[in-house]
């Protein structure tokens, strides 16, 4: 039987506040909010599916490095950190995302895959477009594929069944590694601070981990499966009836969503099951 484990973080710093409030929010208190959320309900989901489930709230990874884009590469300690060696597949899960099924998502590493994750072109929104920008935008598009030529990593279109999409970006809020794709990793990354902090800066969307971690991916030929858009779900362009009853993990991107994943929590909107309770307000 495989041992499975379920990785979460969250750091805020001043630079956090430093963005403004959200919606009467200050942003580290909202912040902080929905992490304690997100934390509570994938506690209970790894107790329900036999899994154990790490939190942190420390610089391990990115520890010394003070930028703001570089607390999003934290998620590296999933490759680097040896805590994790034990375990035969490791889900990393973002701290704005609450969990809305009793379905055990390691099942799906039985396709035999590296890594398993969404595509960014794969979730679909309410016009029928997904969160692929460099598809509408060609100056994003170019600097996409600069930033991967940069780093000799192929700037790869995605391939049936996924959606048409010049580029195969996942969606790093909800991964699956297995235990030989993060040992492979460990082995032939590229340093992450060469991409963070590598000139010429583009914007944040292209510098942060996501294209990173899909860079790379592609730059060393790893096998990733590709989830269903009901694994990383957004409220953004569904009607809240359509989000409740398909999506299995619900992932609140934006600031703006944030402040509904805590009120939904509230409500009680999520599936009933044993594991889903409200947390104190306070």
């Amino acid at each position: 039987m495989s041992k499975n484990v379920i990785f979460q973080y969250m750091i805020t710093s001043e630079a956090t506040d430093a963005r403004g409030d959200i919606k009467g929010w200050k942003r580290s208190d909202l912040y902080n909010r929905v992490a304690a959320i997100s934390k509570e309900s994938f506690e209970q989901y790894a107790k329900l599916i036999g899994a154990d489930h790490v939190y942190s709230s420390e610089r391990i990874a990115t520890k010394g490095h003070g930028c703001s884009t570089s607390m999003l590469f934290e998620c590296m300690r999933v490759i680097y950190d040896p805590m994790f060696d034990q375990y035969d597949n490791l889900l990393f899960v973002d701290t704005d995302i609450v969990c809305n099924t009793t379905e055990n998502i390691f099942d799906v590493c039985e396709a035999g895959a590296d890594v398993y994750g969404v595509l960014e072109s794969d979730i679909v929104t309410a016009s029928g477009g997904g969160y692929n920008s460099w598809d509408y935008k060609g100056k994003t598009y170019d600097d996409f594929v600069a930033k991967f030529k940069q780093h000799g990593a192929p700037a790869l279109p995605t391939l049936p069944p996924s959606r048409p999409s010049k580029l195969t970006i996942v969606n790093t809020g909800v991964v699956i590694w297995t235990k030989e794709a993060r040992l492979k990793a460990r082995e032939l990354f590229d340093p992450w601070e060469d991409w963070c902090y590598g000139k010429p800066e583009y914007h944040m969307s292209i510098m942060n981990d996501q294209p990173y971690i899909s860079a790379m991916l592609g730059k060393y030929e790893f096998d990733m499966e590709c989830l269903d858009q009901t694994w990383n779900d957004s409220p953004h362009y569904k009607t809240e009836q359509e989000f409740f009853d398909k999506a299995k993990f619900c992932h609140y991107t934006g600031g703006d969503w944030k402040v509904d994943m805590v009120k939904h929590w509230e409500e009680k909107r999520y599936k009933t099951t044993p594991w889903t309770r409200s947390i104190d307000a306070s």
